[in-house]
């Protein structure tokens, strides 16, 4: 996706900022694995996802809690947030897919939400949708099981039925241990709702 084309499909009606966006903005590109904003770092740039997939998360020593994914034309709400006042980055976002991202100085996000109707609306958006995914959140970590949160996981994650991740990697990120994956997961194969296999699970039943 190009700048025009985020333009196009916000969609952005003033010219004025039209013209803004094409002369302040810039598009990098990131390969699986980078990071694009790390935790306790100014926030000098917001970087709007074009294209790809990004894993939103924060850390604790050995574990992750995921806090959302950021699909194309989203971005970070947290640092969205930063954007109007000096703060540092509470979080960490890294490449999960190949993708395309849009950057614009923090300076300019904050004039435009109150000169431009188009891009107050796209700020006023996000954080409705980042507070009702957060809240969502909150109640599937409050009141759905361990193991179930796993199983979702599993299921959207695989691709045709397969997860290629370690034990260790899905305990990173639904913010536990590996021992009490490997436990789940063997009792999941003993309901025969997956097969372990050699660095990759199978999986038997659909959610």
């Amino acid at each position: 996706m190009t700048t025009i084309e985020f333009i196009n499909k916000l969609p952005i009606l003033e010219q004025e900022l039209k013209e803004a966006l094409l002369e302040h903005s810039n598009i990098s590109r990131h390969e699986k694995g980078d990071f694009i904003i790390k935790n306790n770092e100014y926030i000098k740039v917001l970087k709007i996802v074009l294209d790809g997939k990004v894993r939103v998360y924060q850390a604790n020593e050995d574990r992750e809690i995921l806090i959302y994914y950021l699909n194309a034309m989203e971005t970070c709400t947290l640092s969205l947030s930063a954007c109007f006042e000096d703060c540092k980055s509470t979080v960490n976002a890294i490449v999960e897919e190949n993708c395309s991202i849009l950057n614009i100085p923090v300076r300019f996000v904050r004039d435009w939400n109150f000169k431009y109707k188009s891009w107050n609306t796209f700020t006023t958006n996000t954080f409705r949708e980042s507070y009702n995914h957060l809240i969502n959140q909150y109640s599937t970590l409050a009141f759905q099981p361990l193991k179930d949160r796993l199983f979702d996981y599993l299921t959207s994650k695989a691709s045709n039925g397969i997860v290629k991740k370690s034990h260790q990697e899905l305990a990173r990120e639904l913010g536990t241990t590996r021992e009490v994956i490997s436990r789940l997961l063997k009792n999941l194969e003993k309901s025969n709702r997956l097969i372990l296999g050699q660095r990759e699970i199978i999986l038997l039943e659909k959610k």
